[in-house]
């Protein structure tokens, strides 16, 4: 299996999300923790999860001056299809008909634009 195929726990998926969303290519601790925003995390909490998406080769790190940096070895967009595709084999019979018919069902907030737009997308093969 290699990195990308590996489901990460929400923690170690929060620091990613972090560093994928970020238009910097590279962060330092301090810039992650800061984006944290509303959290209970200490600097140390971060840091030990920094060092497990390091050992998953999720990122690798860089020092410059006196500050570590990160940067990711996988792409996000990749990240998120292949846990999609997980989560579709195995909640859904690797259907999905069966997500999408799920979806529709409990989803009191979707309004007639929205079925609208789904309705494109699926008329295009997917593409959003």
């Amino acid at each position: 299996m290699n990195n990308n195929e590996k489901s990460l726990p929400d923690s170690e998926l929060k620091v990613m999300k972090i560093i994928w969303d970020s238009t910097e290519e590279k962060m330092s601790t301090g810039e992650i923790f800061d984006k944290l925003g509303d959290t209970s995390w200490k600097l140390s909490t971060l840091q030990i999860i920094l060092a497990r998406l390091i050992e998953k080769n999720f990122l690798k790190s860089e020092k410059i001056g006196r500050f570590n940096y990160y940067s990711s070895l996988v792409d996000g967009e990749n990240y998120q299809k292949t846990e999609t595709r997980n989560f579709v084999k195995k909640m859904f019979n690797n259907s999905s008909k069966k997500l999408i018919a799920a979806l529709l069902e409990d989803d009191e907030d979707l309004t007639d634009e929205d079925i609208s737009e789904i309705k494109k997308m699926l008329n295009k093969g997917g593409e959003v």
